[in-house]
């Protein structure tokens, strides 16, 4: 079942941050981070300075196609959902890492249905999926497309984060459908079994997003 459409407040980063490191053999993209829009900030630094302060976990996310990033904070969670807030106004929904919506970033991704995935992804099975993705379309309608999707298994990768050596997991996920073709690449904490950095499809006008999340502290 396609998840409802979900009203997604809006909030701000203070600051934008360096890079993600570099993967091998095509895993992740290494991009300067800038705004992850053109708009111009509103000034609502005390609330996200405020949420930093308070030991919210942060995210680090980047646009390869528009050589866009930015610092994102967690601001709500609720049912499983997680909301992360830009600078610039713009957000995202995950559940458990898994990305489920785009807002403020153009041609958003309005829902998406991956349980099936999900179940294979954090249990680090190989197998097949069924995901739906559902987009604004271009005169204000949503349209749902299925796709078709293997979870494999490529073995253990190690990652830094900040100062810290993470041995992860990495889960690859490739879909398609009959017009579209994507790679879903997850890294999870051997320890916590967290997802710790991915790079997800949020659909054709964006492409793909790169993660990273940063330690609470």
């Amino acid at each position: 079942m396609i998840l409802p459409h979900r009203a997604i407040r809006t909030g701000f980063v203070a600051s934008v941050l360096g890079v993600l490191a570099a993967c091998t053999n095509g895993e992740a993209e290494v991009l300067p981070f800038q705004a992850l829009t053109s708009r111009e900030a509103p000034s609502h630094k005390a609330h996200v300075t405020a949420l930093a302060q308070s030991g919210q976990p942060q995210l680090q996310v980047s646009i390869p196609k528009s050589s866009r990033g930015g610092l994102m904070v967690r601001e709500t969670q609720r049912n499983g959902l997680t909301t992360w807030l830009s600078a610039d106004g713009a957000s995202l929904q995950t559940r458990n890492g898994l990305l489920q919506a785009t807002r403020g970033l153009g041609a958003g991704l309005m829902a998406v249905d991956d349980a099936q995935s999900a179940r294979l992804i954090h249990a680090r099975e190989t197998g097949q999926a069924l995901r739906f993705h559902s987009f604004l379309s271009g005169n204000n309608t949503i349209q749902t497309r299925s796709y078709h999707c293997e979870i494999t298994d490529r073995g253990v990768r190690e990652l830094t984060i900040g100062d810290e050596t993470v041995t992860t997991r990495l889960m690859a996920e490739t879909c398609a459908n009959g017009e579209q073709r994507f790679l879903n690449l997850y890294w999870l904490d051997d320890a916590t079994h967290q997802l710790v950095q991915s790079r997800q499809w949020s659909g054709p006008y964006l492409g793909n997003l790169t993660t990273r999340l940063r330690r609470a502290t």
